[in-house]
């Protein structure tokens, strides 16, 4: 059966000799992203949003080569650098946002449109965004405006990206969080948000109930795998990228565009 491979993405940013270690999975640099999304292009993907994946679902009729990309948090570096890439190349995207540290900053300049600046690594972003997350990580401004290009589709990562395993009562506190996120994406981008992305990738029979109850009908996990038409709907399997040259991606792509081949592969891994 023919799968469609779900893409997890976090920064793209420029790397550096002083880059963090350990960044070259959370953070690909611009010009690999580059290469691999137009490989995308070039191999004739079709990219996809969580409404076209929802109507595929629907109808049955599963595209050539389907693809989704995700990018997980919401960082300023995917309006800086990401987007300039997939508008070029008109490829869509699915950004998961963490609400609570969207900002109204307007609209900053992106690498397309002169942006000369530097944009602080991950770890510098963990540290900043404790106390300005305006300054690290993307506008309702940019978002609208992505929005408005057809091209990004702008979902749930929750509103504070907290672990509610810790929590007394953490169904309520659950709930309060990701009806709030999803209110929040409905009202500042005038669209019917469903989608959401675990943080941290815990989820449990009972959370998914919860999102259920909050409105979400279309639910992504950390879970390495791919997915197919009939694959649960609530636990969507993901594919880490990270910073690999083609042939290592061309290589992920071949192993989970395969239903057969993904559920031997994560088999033998295990």
């Amino acid at each position: 059966m023919s799968a469609i491979p779900i893409l997890m993405y976090h920064h793209v940013n420029v790397l550096t000799e002083n880059s963090e270690k350990g960044s070259d999975f959370i953070t690909v640099d611009v010009n690999v992203f580059e290469r691999q999304m137009a490989f995308l292009k070039r191999e004739g993907y079709t990219t996809l949003t969580t409404t076209d994946f929802l109507e595929i679902r629907k109808t049955g009729k599963v595209p050539p080569r389907p693809v989704i990309i995700t990018f997980d948090d919401g960082w300023l570096d995917n309006w800086v650098y990401a987007y300039p890439i997939l508008k070029l190349l008109k490829l869509k995207a699915v950004f998961f946002v963490i609400t609570a540290h969207i900002a109204s900053a307007g609209l900053r300049k992106r690498i397309d449109e002169g942006f000369t600046g530097r944009i602080p690594t991950h770890k510098e972003c963990v540290e900043i965004i404790k106390t300005s997350s305006g300054d690290v990580m993307m506008s309702w401004e940019e978002l609208r405006q992505m929005e408005l290009s057809g091209l990004i589709d702008v979902q749930s990562h929750t509103h504070t990206h907290h672990r509610w395993d810790a929590e007394p009562d953490m169904l309520e506190s659950l709930y309060r969080d990701i009806a709030s996120s999803r209110a929040a994406i409905e009202e500042h981008l005038n669209k019917n948000c469903t989608a959401l992305c675990w943080p941290w990738g815990i989820y449990t029979e009972d959370y998914i109930k919860t999102a259920e109850k909050a409105g979400f009908s279309i639910l992504f996990t950390t879970e390495k795998g791919t997915n197919t038409v009939t694959s649960d709907i609530f636990r969507l399997k993901r594919i880490p990228i990270g910073n690999i040259g083609i042939l290592n991606f061309r290589k992920k792509l071949f192993i989970n565009s395969h239903s057969a081949i993904s559920s031997l592969y994560y088999k033998i891994l295990k």
